[in-house]
This record gives structure tokens, sequence and C-alpha cells, in this order.
């Protein structure tokens, strides 16, 4: 175990995130695994090829009577036609209120293994292991579990905390490209939108990260979102909305142009250049803060225009979109680098002008 370090998120369940490298081979120091009868795996084909073996034997270690579930890999896995069929898993192995979910993979596995702990018997207890960088500083993180329905991202689904997030960077290493740039726009937002001093380091730092550079990264944002899902852990106050800082128009961004287009770190970096825009046009943000931000996406290769969409068929989507709430939508703008505001006071006339410009 190197490099560890602990976040405590201290709701109704509080939650301890252990940030490190290599701690799947010391897991029984991360958890507590003796007060539960059983423990079932989730996870996906990539993921299980990967790491499915080496997390097993790390689970038996624990006395533990162990079943894994092994899912299709993709967006699509977030339904409850799967949900189901993880329902059948459970009831055939005999899981009680006494068994342990512990979930393996990104986003979906970990949104699905959740959604599963939070329904199943009324509740069971869940732990994540996310091996994605979007999933260790974001989608793991504040209890937020559920499936996609009628053709839109997480229209069903609960607040509900697991028990622990073991954050292991060693994961990182097989990801690509790609998937890391996922991360990476996530890592963008929480600078912009709530840490200058996060944001200069992004700035500075090379395209490689060393393994301690990836723990601080993921420590720190974990601390952030930990900081805020305590606060506001089911959106009540309306303090957690920071968190969706260039999810507007990115969530419209993918619900247009799909998941096999735009990744979901792509539409949030089109979303943050937007917001920076719209900022701009507000007089909230000055135009070279608006092109510090531009710069940065640029440098990670994250893209700030979206020309497979049309901006009327964004608008249509941002007016659908969960954080529109009696036909107002709650934007996140900046108010400066850092300094990140909700307002609802942005006119469509405001969002059509910016939609023009990201969409040529």
């Amino acid at each position: 175990m190197e490099y560890s370090r602990v976040i405590r998120i201290e709701t109704v369940r509080t939650c301890p995130i252990i940030v490190g490298a290599n701690l799947i081979d010391d897991l029984g120091e991360c958890f507590d695994f003796s007060g539960y009868s059983s423990i079932v795996l989730i996870t996906d084909a990539r993921v299980n090829k990967l790491y499915g073996q080496s997390v097993t034997a790390a689970l038996q270690t624990t006395g533990k009577r162990i079943s894994a579930l092994t899912l299709p890999v993709g967006e699509r896995t977030k339904s409850l036609r799967v949900a189901e069929r993880g329902y059948r898993f459970l009831l055939e192995h005999n899981t009680d209120r006494q068994g342990l979910i512990c979930t393996l993979g990104g986003g979906v596995v970990g949104d699905l293994g959740g959604y599963l702990a939070a329904t199943y018997l009324r509740g069971v207890d869940y732990i994540q292991l996310p091996t994605t960088f979007l999933a260790q500083i974001d989608s793991s993180i504040g209890g937020k579990v559920g499936v996609n329905f009628g053709g839109k991202k997480n229209m069903v689904g609960s607040f509900y905390q697991p028990r622990a997030i073991i954050a292991d960077v060693s994961f990182l290493k097989s990801l690509t490209p790609a998937e890391m740039r996922n991360g990476l726009a996530e890592a963008i937002k929480y600078g912009l939108a709530m840490d200058t001093a996060l944001l200069q380091m992004m700035e500075r730092q090379a395209n490689e990260f060393t393994t301690a550079e990836l723990v601080d990264i993921v420590r720190r944002c974990s601390a952030l979102k930990a900081g805020i899902v305590e606060a506001d852990e089911t959106e009540r106050s309306g303090q957690r909305a920071i968190l969706n800082f260039g999810h507007t128009i990115g969530h419209a961004v993918e619900a247009v142009t799909g998941l096999q287009v735009r990744s979901h770190g792509e539409a949030v970096a089109i979303g943050m250049m937007a917001a920076a825009r719209i900022s701009e046009q507000a007089g909230m943000l000055d135009s070279n803060s608006r092109q510090r931000i531009e710069k940065v996406l640029r440098k990670y290769g994250l893209p700030i225009s979206c020309r497979e969409a049309s901006p009327d068929d964004l608008l249509s989507a941002i007016h659908f979109d969960k954080k529109t709430t009696a036909g107002q939508t709650a934007w996140v703008l900046l108010r400066g680098i850092g300094n990140g505001v909700v307002n609802q006071h942005v006119t469509d006339n405001m969002v059509k002008d910016v939609l023009k410009e990201i969409c040529r």
C-alpha cells in the first residue's frame, strides 16, 4: 500500500474514501469485512479480464463466501432490465441483509451496483472500487445511484452512500488516453468551479502523471466533492449544484449526439467552454479567463466545440434536463476562475448565441 490518504464523507452513512496505490494488495486493511455474511463482486467483462482474478483473490482472504456477477460493457448496462438480472443473481446466491456488494469498475458498474444495493431487501451495504479516473474523482463519490430509463440518463435512482470508496490509482494504468481525458475533464471542472490552485497545478502539469501526482489529484478532487456532499447530500440546499458546472450543456450534448459520438468527459468539456462563454456574456468572467479555460482544455486534448449537433436540438435537450425546475434552468457559471455560482437568470437568447458558436 503506497501513498495512502483517507477522506471522510460525514453524512447519514459515514463513508471513508481511501486513495492510494496498490491498495488491492491490502484490501483487508482498507475496509473491515468482518460483519458480513457474504460478498458479491459486481464488475463488467472488460474489467473482469484485467482485475477480476486479483480482486477476487484479495476478497477470498476475508474468509467470506464470494460470488461474482459480470455485466456487459457499456452505458446500456444501466437499465432496469440488467438490474432485474442483478436481483435474480443476488437471490440465487442467497444474499441476505448481511451481504456486501462490492462494485469493481467505472461509473456504469458503480451506478448499477449501488442501485442494486439501495433497493435489494430495502438496502444492503456496498463498497466501491472505481477503476476509471472519472469514477475515482467523481461518479463513485456522493451516493448517487441509478439507471437510465426512457432514453434519459439516471431517471430512476436514489441517494445511497457506500460504506467505503477505495480509489486505487494503480487501476488507471490500463486506461486508454481517451478514458484518461474523461477524468481530466472533471478534474479541470473542480479547478474552474472550486479550486484555483488545482487548476494551476493542471496548467503546469505535463500530460504524463507520476503515481504520486495521480494520488494527489484524486485526493484533492475527492476532498472537494466530499465537502459539497456533506453540506448538501440530497441536493436540497442548492450547494451541490456547483458540481454541475459544464454539465447542463454537457448532458445536452450527450443526449443529442449519443455517447458513441462524444464521451462524458468530452461533453462536459464542451459544456464548460459554453458556460464560460455565457459567464463572459453576463459580465461575470473576463475574456482573458475565458481564453485561459480554452487553453487548458486544449492542453489535454479536450474539445471546445460540437459540430455534430444543432443549437435548436441542444436547447430542447437543456429544457428537459433534470436540473431544470418549473421551467428555470439552474446554470452554474463562473464569477472568476475558482468561483462557481448558480445563476437562473440566463436567457434563451444568451444560450442560443453561445450554442451557435460552439456548433459551427
